[in-house]
């Protein structure tokens, strides 16, 4: 670990060294640069658009040759305007181009242009490019998901970051270069312009030595120190993906940046906060769930037989939990439990498992022998589909609480109240009942400020994962 005063400046350091001896390694890494530069794709896109227009249509000469110029042009034209680090997963190119060869083709419309069979031909030629980059950039991001990153930064910072980020599938941290504060340093002075060299060069000789294709800066004073911003110029020369974050600990709000006059602010607005986004999940939420309520109803009358049979009491459980905006209301689950699992609960209080004002106890005596068949299955949930039909719910949110635990929240655990509850939510799919009261909260903060329908359905296909593997459940 480097010890660094970010407040004393840089002067005349040559930050480029360690990355242009990197450069003279001779062939040993050009294999991964051809792979990450996403070279084998810009290749695959023009030679698709070869094949089709000399092979399978036999286009005239004339047409060929400007098809594979205009194909030529646009990939060199993308190659150039990317940097390194985006070439390979970027779907921009694909993007643009078929941007720019729909306003042609309406440009030739609305002039009267006849269509040829020529000329429809050409286009399926010249099509297949996109078609191909932007396969080649979903193929790449699959296989370059873990990204080789270098942590810098606080000590502080930077440990949080490495821990939270220790177990990610997208982010590989290779090494990391961090001080402390100025308040823990001796007076100011005391560290000279060659210790900060001798950090920049440690950081750039760790991009150079794990071919990192990323630096994260953890730092709040990033865009003011000379040191670092004297690498991200460095890095900006090598190519090499400079980012910095903005480090609110274990706040999880969405953000996005924007300018305002002339400094960079943080929108803290989340991304789907609107009526017409609300409306379509609302939507899309009750139609799925009356269609799953009657594919799904001679399962539930069995379920319900099963239970009726196997225990005394009602099938169905209802019980009182907390909806959107703090309202309210019935929730319905199949019942798990004996008759008077409520009366018997204090005097299990001591044997509590769970984390915070959650009450769970793997081996719960209350639970009938069908009960847990129930629960390791999650089939006891599926009535919620109820109050999904209802509105009181979501097929996707944070998990929907008691009011006993509500009423312990502290403010800003109260923002997870600002949507309705769902079936299922970030937390169940990431450990379920194996997380922490803290992670747990902090994840359905992370879905309320981040949720899109996109996610939702990716949600829905872990949990069926989960479900059929029976993680965490029980």
């Amino acid at each position: 670990m480097a010890v660094l005063d970010i407040s004393v400046p840089l002067r005349g350091l040559k930050t480029e060294l360690p990355v242009r001896q990197a450069r003279r390694r001779g062939l040993r890494g050009f294999p991964l640069v051809v792979l990450r530069t996403g070279v084998l794709g810009y290749l695959g896109a023009f030679a698709a658009t070869w094949y089709l227009a000399v092979r399978e249509l036999a286009l005239p000469d004339a047409w060929t040759a400007g098809a594979l110029a205009l194909v030529g042009a646009w990939l060199a034209y993308s190659f150039a305007a990317l940097p390194a680090y985006e070439r390979s997963r970027s779907y921009k190119p694909a993007i643009r181009f078929v941007e720019m060869l729909g306003a042609a083709g309406l440009v030739l419309i609305l002039a009267g242009a006849e269509s040829t069979a020529t000329i429809r031909q050409a286009a399926i030629a010249v099509l297949a490019a996109p078609a191909v980059s932007a396969a080649s950039a979903l193929v790449h991001g699959r296989l370059l998901r873990r990204l080789p990153t270098i942590l810098v930064g606080q000590v502080e910072s930077v440990d949080r970051l490495a821990a939270r980020w220790a177990d990610r599938n997208d982010i590989n941290i290779m090494a990391t270069c961090s001080w402390r504060a100025p308040h823990e340093l001796a007076p100011a002075g005391a560290v000279s312009d060659d210790s900060l060299a001798q950090v920049v060069r440690e950081v750039l000789a760790a991009v150079s030595e794990h071919r990192a294709r990323s630096v994260v800066i953890a730092s709040g004073r990033a865009f003011a120190t000379p040191a670092l911003r004297h690498l991200a110029w460095a890095l900006q020369r090598a190519e090499v993906e400079c980012l910095v974050v903005a480090d609110m600990n274990d706040h999880v709000e969405y953000l996005k940046p924007r300018r305002v006059g002339d400094q960079i602010a943080l929108s803290l607005r989340a991304p789907n906060d609107h009526l017409m986004s609300l409306l379509a999940k609302s939507v899309l939420d009750r139609v799925a769930a009356a269609i799953a309520l009657v594919l799904l109803s001679p399962l539930l009358l069995v379920l319900a037989f099963g239970i009726r049979f196997g225990s005394r009491g009602p099938a169905i459980f209802r019980q009182v939990r907390t909806g959107r905006d703090g309202k309210p209301f019935v929730i319905y689950k199949f019942r798990t439990m004996v008759i008077d699992a409520e009366a018997r609960l204090d005097s299990l209080r001591d044997r509590n498992e769970g984390a915070g004002p959650l009450f769970k106890l793997r081996h719960d005596p209350r639970i009938t022998r069908f009960g847990r068949f129930l629960r390791k299955t999650s089939l006891d949930e599926l009535p919620q589909l109820i109050n999904v039909v209802k509105g009181d719910m979501s097929l996707v949110g944070p998990r929907p609480a008691l009011e006993s635990e509500t009423s312990l929240y502290s403010e800003w655990v109260w923002r997870r109240l600002h949507v309705k509850p769902g079936m299922t939510g970030l937390w169940q799919v990431s450990g379920r009942s194996a997380l922490s009261w803290e992670e747990s909260i902090r994840m359905d903060l992370q879905y309320v400020n981040n949720w899109n329908l996109r996610l939702d359905i990716a949600i829905i296909v872990r949990t069926v994962k989960a479900v059929l593997a029976r993680d965490g459940a029980h």
